[in-house]
């Protein structure tokens, strides 16, 4: 059973099973004090009962500091007491009363620093990696553990009143941390260099803390081990530098904001020195990100990614971007950049071998054919009919696709050289037209994709990845790369599509119709201002989907027309901002999905609304040919 202590009135003195000898000798000298103050006459002067009495009075004092003093007072209130009963009041009485309480302050004084030295001593041999006391005034060591001498290849001894400067030379560090060390200052830290006595130096880290005016106590932890390994790494990072600025590939190491850490001297010598700029200004001469940015999908999936990119000088690159962490723990991106041009230009070139091979093969089906349609009757002839006409319709398809890579051809380097011709002529009257002229350029560039990618929407055999899609969630990744052009353009977009709608189609082409409508909404923004607004619901085994604008309106007539190739539904617009292909295409791709699309508007100045319906999804993921057999 655990002994039970009672609490005492005078907590000096605790009454219980267990005492510690120090109380037993205050309680017992006070006994004796107190009891010899009831016998001896006259007890107010008499010099033995004052040395019983100091005796308690300097051991509680020096044993229990405050509470030591206030026992003292305690034990003179008593005595005091004793005498003013025995009716003998002198007027010494009091006297034996004020040399306790001073007797006991001195002795409590005493015995404070007394442990408070030990203490010290006792915390400094436990500190774990070495600790010393030393003397603010001269800078001399005043005592140190075994483990601080042992680091330093000294013993305790010999570092006891060395001055500080034998083992720690470097003037600035030690400047820095005097000054910094001061009473009610807090602790100081400090990465400094000590010399061994072998004059081998050693990094350690120091932490001091003044206590008063006289001794600063210190602690240190030995980093050398650490210092070498970091400066190891160090050397190790200039020599893969040095190797990557000798490879004949471009490399950087790019930060998240788009600046360069590193790049190799083949960068340099290809994009020029790139300073704190960003990656697209030194690569593209822009002032914005690009969009989409493959750096940045770098940092945020820390996945490799891979791209090609074209660049003004007519050079085509392919990009490999790999996540990299800096010595500082920092994400940081390395990119390894190929030139690549001449292989684009012989797949180029390849392509077109092909597409003629192709076109030889099929003539040679065709006499094929037709030799064998002689000894057919005349479903034999129906059949060749309609190989006729499967053959024309290929034969257009193809000489679209080949028109439209040998117009790309020569309009590549057009399109990237006009800006540099424009930028350098001096005559503002041959500036402009060069500008009319670089204007048409992009025109036509413009002109051949749209029509290269309604002719592979005509296609009969075009192959759609359907599967199931939340609209909502496809809107807002597809919205994301608009938001810097609304937020330039002010313009408001509100997305109304319900969070749980899901249809049934291809990832990439539903992606194209929105580019589209959206791009056309903003073409006819009055001032480039205004707002759309997307909204869909499902009906039945559809999904309806509207995307409306507050733009210049159509009126009825034109309704019909605004989904026919080269169609422009204002007439005054004689820009080349457009082809008129982005609402043709998006009729292909929604009949391509067995849906139909239409306009409404309630006349010109009133805005329009373009809708298209598609099939709701709820099944598994499924492929289909494609083939669409409805009106066009």
């Amino acid at each position: 059973m655990a002994a039970r202590i009672t609490k005492s009135p005078f907590p000096l003195l605790p009454i219980g099973r267990y005492l510690k000898p120090r109380m037993v000798l205050v309680a017992g000298t006070s006994g004796i004090a107190v009891l010899a103050a009831l016998l001896v006459e006259p007890p107010g002067t008499n010099p033995i009962l004052w040395f019983l009495l100091f005796v308690p009075a300097a051991i509680a004092g020096y044993l229990y500091h405050e509470r030591g003093i206030v026992a003292a007072t305690v034990l003179g209130l008593a005595s005091l007491g004793v005498t003013m009963l025995r009716a003998y009041p002198e007027p010494g009485a009091f006297l034996p009363l004020v040399a306790m309480i001073a007797l006991a302050s001195l002795a409590s004084t005493v015995g404070y620093s007394t442990r408070e030295q030990t203490r010290r001593q006792e915390a400094m041999e436990r500190a774990p990696g070495g600790a010393f006391l030393l003397r603010q005034e001269d800078g001399t060591i005043v005592d140190a553990n075994s483990d601080f001498a042992e680091l330093l290849d000294y013993t305790v001894q010999e570092l006891q009143n060395l001055p500080v400067s034998r083992i720690w030379p470097f003037a600035k560090d030690r400047e820095r941390f005097f000054t910094r060390a001061k009473p009610n200052a807090g602790n100081v830290v400090l990465e400094t260099r000590f010399v061994c006595r072998e004059g081998k130096t050693r990094w350690l880290v120091l932490w001091g803390r003044c206590f008063d005016n006289a001794v600063i106590a210190c602690r240190v932890s030995d980093i050398t081990r650490y210092k070498e390994a970091q400066a190891a790494l160090s050397a190790e990072h200039s020599r893969l530098l040095s190797v990557l600025d000798t490879l004949p590939a471009y490399i950087t190491l790019q930060a998240e904001d788009h600046t360069f850490r590193f790049a190799n001297k083949a960068f340099r010598e290809t994009f020029g020195t790139p300073g704190d700029r960003p990656c697209y200004e030194v690569q593209r001469g822009t002032r914005r990100p690009c969009n989409p940015c493959h750096s940045t999908l770098v940092f945020t999936l820390r996945n490799p990614q891979r791209w090609e990119w074209d660049h003004m000088n007519g050079k085509t690159y392919e990009v490999h971007a790999y996540p990299f962490t800096d010595t500082d723990g920092s994400p940081l991106m390395l990119q390894l950049g190929i030139d690549i041009t001449q292989r684009v230009q012989a797949e180029e070139a390849l392509k077109g071998f092909a597409g003629n091979l192709q076109a030889k093969n099929r003539e040679l089906e065709v006499l094929r054919s037709q030799l064998s349609l002689v000894n057919q009757e005349l479903d034999a002839m129906v059949r060749e009919r309609t190989a006729d006409v499967e053959k024309l319709l290929a034969q257009k398809d193809e000489f679209i696709s080949q028109l439209g890579h040998d117009l790309k051809t020569p309009l590549t380097p057009l399109v990237a050289l006009m800006p540099r011709i424009i930028e350098r002529e001096q005559d503002p009257d041959l500036r402009r037209l060069l500008e009319i002229a670089g204007h048409n350029v992009t025109y036509m560039k413009d002109l051949v994709q749209k029509t290269l990618q309604l002719a592979r929407m005509n296609s009969l055999y075009i192959e759609l990845d359907l599967e199931p899609l939340n609209l909502r969630a496809e809107l807002d990744n597809i919205l994301l790369n608009y938001a810097p052009l609304f937020k330039a353009k002010e313009i408001t977009l509100n997305n109304n599509v319900p969070a749980g709608l899901t249809i049934r189609a291809d990832r990439v082409l539903l992606g194209e119709v929105f580019d589209n409508l959206i791009a056309n909404a903003i073409k006819y923004m009055p001032n480039g201002t205004g707002t759309i607004s997307i909204d869909a619901k499902r009906e039945q085994d559809v999904v309806i989907v509207a995307v409306s604008d507050t733009g210049i309106g159509m009126a009825s007539e034109q309704l019909d027309r605004v989904f026919v190739e080269f169609y422009k539904a204002d007439s005054s617009r004689h820009d080349l901002d457009s082809p008129g292909l982005g609402l043709a295409i998006c009729r292909r791709i929604i009949e391509r999905h067995g849906g139909r699309i239409w306009a409404e508007s309630a006349g010109e100045g009133m805005g329009s609304t373009v809708l298209f319906t598609l099939e709701a999804a709820e099944g598994p993921r499924r492929k289909s040919a494609g083939l669409y057999t409805g009106s066009r």
